[in-house]
């Protein structure tokens, strides 16, 4: 428990005050999640789906994002209850009041076995295109229909034209034939030439298995560029998150199940360092202990990216990696888990993972895809609470709720994003048993918190601004960094926007790096409260 005295007096007990407040303003809130599905039209959009993966992404231009799910179509039709026969894969249409309605667009209906999917405007016309990532087998040994067809339906790419989808995978070069089992899919602009490149991971289980890195050669034309930049083959993992670790301005990534850290150089090509990956490396407790998503936060607010790894198995061992800064041209990590307050295990697999700001109280919480699942059927998110800083370290406390009794399950992927555009990030875990379904997980902390959401247009560069690195100060110390990015942790798509709690912050200041490696700062921003645009 953290003691309590008037902030007024903190000047008396500096230290003892840094140690124990921590946050400079939580205004007392406790971080609450309401689960709203029924009503919000995802219980019937999503009935009977074996939900896997999905991505979220406004792609009508309405200022709403809209939510794509894809699940695997290849089990015993009793497998989808209370449906008779597998459903196809769903986009759904964000109402912008908290509600959703399925769209009808034939293309993305698709039977597969979908492991992931992210929306990215890989063209630069201004609109988000749609890649799925499906865990293809090479043959089938089902004798029925859909699942015969689901389950070698290899990875797919869709073109945006005005808000509908049209399919062009086989002449984009996007899902190449070497790439069967796909899990996740990463975007950024490796060689910096303003178009969106794709990094698509394939898991360990098929023979040959190795993840590529497709260079966009533009208007939705790819190639795989492994041996060009360096990639070895063999590169294997479930999930990935990116960003600028050796701040050289150009984008490094993390693979997940491999815990392989891939290093850029100046010349575009990628390298590994063996301390690194050896720190990285991962003791199985049996076959089935597999690292899985990984995101990166600035947890100390130090401006320094830290990692965030999540384990797919029954005693998640998740970690946290803090970013000690750039030594010799690398990035300097340790493990600070047992020091932040996270327990050594949790009780569930943990798949997917995302950083984000719940209480708006300017310290970043952690959402691990594991839940409870209290008696009435509604469903306890794991939430880790930023309590302040010891020491430098992080420290966390899973949400008041999660004292509630309820039955321990996983979701494998689940995007965050504001499904209401309240100032506050709810939850969309997506559902993969039977007898449970995909939800949404309502934020509604009281909160008196500001908040400031940043998107960025590019023109030169990448239209969404991936890549861009947003620090937030408020008299002069730092409250905030983050990267853009999207198709981080596990098998989910994030909006490519940057979310910032204030506190009782009423004025900040920014400094933005672009992905062209030019910089700005905008002072004095008083109007909190909304999404700010930053034009290139």
């Amino acid at each position: 428990m953290r003691l309590s005295f008037p902030r007024s007096l903190a000047w008396l007990f500096p230290a003892l005050f840094t140690l124990w407040l921590g946050p400079e303003s939580t205004n007392g809130e406790e971080i609450r999640f309401v689960d709203r599905t029924e009503g919000s039209g995802l219980r019937e959009g999503l009935r009977g789906i074996m939900g896997h993966g999905g991505a979220v992404g406004d792609i009508d231009g309405d200022g709403h994002p809209d939510y794509y799910v894809g699940g695997f179509a290849d089990r015993p039709n009793e497998e989808y209850t209370p449906l008779s026969a597998p459903p196809t894969n769903r986009l759904l249409k964000n109402r912008g009041d908290g509600t959703f309605e399925i769209l009808d667009q034939p293309a993305v209906e698709i039977y597969a076995r979908t492991s992931g999917a992210v929306f990215a405007d890989l063209d630069n016309d201004g609109d988000l295109d749609l890649y799925c990532a499906n865990n293809a087998k090479g043959s089938s040994k089902r004798e029925m229909e859909p699942q015969r067809s689901a389950t070698t339906n290899r990875s797919k790419l869709f073109r945006n034209d005005g808000g509908t989808f049209v399919d062009v995978s086989e002449e984009s070069g996007a899902c190449p034939e070497s790439v069967l089992t796909a899990r996740n899919v990463g975007v950024f602009d490796y060689d910096l030439d303003g178009r969106l490149d794709l990094f698509v991971v394939e898991d360990r289980f098929t023979k040959d298995s190795g993840s590529v890195l497709l260079r966009n050669l533009g208007d939705l034309q790819f190639e795989v560029v492994n041996e060009k930049v360096g990639i070895p083959d063999g590169v294997f993992g479930l999930g990935m998150a990116v960003a600028d670790l050796n701040a050289d301005g150009r984008p490094d990534f993390f693979v997940g199940h491999s815990n392989r850290l891939f290093l850029s150089r100046e010349n575009g090509t990628y390298h590994e360092d063996e301390a690194l990956n050896e720190l990285f490396a991962w003791e199985p407790l049996d076959g089935e202990d597999w690292p899985c998503g990984a995101a990166f936060a600035d947890l100390n607010r130090d401006g320094r990216l830290d990692l965030i790894l999540s384990i797919h198995f029954r005693e998640a061992r998740n970690r946290i990696f803090l970013n000690e800064g750039v030594k010799d041209g690398g990035p300097q990590f340790r493990d600070i888990t047992p020091e932040t307050g996270l327990p050594a295990a949790e009780a569930e697999k943990s798949p997917h993972v995302e950083v984000q700001d719940f209480d708006n109280d300017g310290w970043p919480d952690l959402y691990f895809s594991t839940a409870k699942l209290r008696e009435d059927g509604t469903a306890i998110p794991l939430v880790y609470r930023h309590t302040g800083l010891a020491d430098g370290v992080p420290q966390f406390e899973p949400i008041s709720a999660w004292k509630e009794e309820g039955d321990l399950v996983y979701y494998p992927a689940g995007p965050t994003c504001d499904v209401d555009g309240d100032g506050r990030i709810d939850l969309l875990p997506i559902n993969w048993f039977r007898g449970n379904h995909s939800r949404l997980l309502q934020n509604e902390t009281e909160t008196r918190n500001s908040w400031l959401r940043i998107s960025v247009r590019g023109k030169t560069f990448n239209q969404q601004g991936i890549g861009t690195l947003i620090e937030v100060f408020a008299d002069g110390e730092r409250v905030g960094c983050q990267e853009i990015t999207t198709g981080y942790g596990y098998a989910s798509g994030q909006e490519a926007k940057a979310h910032f709690g204030l506190g009782e912050t009423s004025t900040v200041d920014l400094k933005i790096r672009f992905p062209d490696g030019t910089k700005r700062e905008v002072k004095a921003v008083t109007e909190l409260d909304r999404e700010m645009v930053l034009e290139e």
